[in-house]
């Protein structure tokens, strides 16, 4: 393996981007950060350090994970979505507390998991990024 291929391009992966195409989410599109941009490190740690000793001894709780998780993708990682529309097909324009309902309860999780996916994929496109740059 080369060592190039081990090289991730961080402004790519700290820098919001469009993302459509998403599966099973017909006409939505996601601004969203790469998973494992600074700012969602730094707030995983301190909320996983927040946890009660007692209760991470044997590893978190599959809630308060998803807890965790969904709070950092509200905080770090979605800044913006496109063509999310209410139930009459009127637009439903970005707001930090529409987006934190979205993550957090378990009725959006399919939400939730594009907000994962998109993230994923800006977070390879970095990846491929620098390999694309440097002709590998």
């Amino acid at each position: 393996m080369k060592l190039s291929a081990l090289k991730t391009d961080s402004a790519k992966l700290e820098q919001g981007q469009w993302v459509r195409d998403i599966p099973d989410m017909d006409g939505l599109e996601l601004k969203v950060r790469g998973l494992g941009n600074t700012e969602y490190r730094r707030l995983m740690d301190k909320k996983v350090e927040a946890v009660p000793r007692q209760k991470k001894v044997r590893g978190l709780e599959p809630d308060t994970r998803d807890r965790i998780v969904s709070e950092c993708l509200h905080e770090a990682v979605l800044e913006d979505w496109r063509g999310l529309t209410g139930d009459e097909g009127e637009a439903v324009p970005y707001s930090a507390g529409l987006a934190l309902q979205l993550l957090t309860e378990p009725d959006f999780a399919r939400f939730r998991s594009a907000v994962l996916w998109a993230a994923s994929v800006v977070a390879d496109e970095a990846d491929l990024s620098v390999t694309d740059a440097e002709g590998n």
